[in-house]
């Protein structure tokens, strides 16, 4: 498991470079008269904006407790995400709107400018993807990041294709249509987004674990007799929490704990749930403690 402060310089490398592309599009866009290149400037501040929350969500999650925040400052990062889905949702909107605009009146666009900045934006994202590629697997929030980065390439890829028809046919329609394509990629990107925060919010079970397997698993556990009341949320997109009454067929609490360890374990180490409470429920044991007492 990389550090969390080698990952913080790595993700400063990332912001430092995403907010370079963007200037470069927006400077790009407005030079050549490219709504194209606007539109994918828009993904690009959209993906600088997932790379800060991963990048201060690694910040925070450093952070301890408190009395008052007994989860710690995790929750933040969702809602930064919530906030910043709805502004891409009326991003979108505008760039559909300006992209409709220029269906009725195609402008002229300067191809060749256009082709040559999209390629600097394509080479610049495509480094990032590549190097945040050996971290994407670290956690959530850093695969929702790369993700991001991921799906910005494809679309300067696509603006990169809009200059080039341009170029070889003259026709400047390429260029809103690059457009509304690129806009429905930040409109699927920033609606599944809010659509995870509010799972998480709502406390939904993680989308990566499968609560029947996760029974059977428990259920195999040496000891186990039944499982009841499992619940199983996150507090962020990475840190995941369990709680469970669990019933150990057990001859006395030494066993029962030793027991109620190895579930641990396995959820640490199969499903990454590290924060569990469960209730243990041993019956022989209650049944030896009124056994003594009679």
């Amino acid at each position: 498991m990389i550090s969390r402060d080698v990952l913080q310089k790595k993700f400063r490398i990332f912001i430092l470079l995403s907010l370079f592309i963007l200037i470069i599009e927006i400077a790009g866009g407005i030079f050549t008269n490219s709504l194209a290149l606007l539109s994918d400037a828009g993904h690009v501040f959209v993906d600088l904006l997932a790379i800060l929350l991963a990048y201060a969500a690694l910040g925070i999650s450093q952070k301890k407790p408190t009395n008052k925040f007994t989860y710690g400052y995790r929750r933040a990062e969702i809602l930064a995400a919530v906030i910043n889905g709805i502004i891409l949702i009326f991003i979108t909107i505008f760039i559909f709107y300006e992209s409709y605009v220029r269906f009725l009146s195609s402008e002229t666009i300067k191809g060749p400018e256009m082709l040559v900045i999209s390629v600097i934006g394509l080479m610049g994202n495509l480094y990032v993807v590549l190097k945040m590629k050996d971290y994407e697997k670290e956690n959530l929030n850093i695969k929702g990041a790369y993700l991001h980065v991921l799906t910005d390439a494809l679309s300067s890829f696509g603006v990169v294709i809009a200059g080039i028809l341009i170029i070889t046919t003259g026709n400047y329609i390429f260029d809103p249509i690059m457009s509304v394509i690129i806009g429905f990629f930040i409109l699927m990107s920033s609606l599944r987004l809010i659509y995870e925060c509010v799972n998480i919010l709502m406390e939904a079970t993680p989308h990566c674990i499968d609560i029947e397997k996760l029974l059977k698993d428990i259920q195999k556990i040496k000891g186990v007799k039944e499982v009841h009341d499992l619940h199983v949320w996150s507090t962020s997109s990475d840190i995941h929490n369990m709680s469970s009454h669990v019933l150990i067929d057990a001859k006395d609490v030494k066993s029962m704990q030793k027991t109620v360890s190895n579930v641990k374990k396995m959820l640490a180490s199969k499903y990454n749930i590290m924060h569990t409470v469960i209730q243990s429920e041993c019956e022989k044991c209650i049944d030896s403690k009124k056994h003594n007492r009679h």
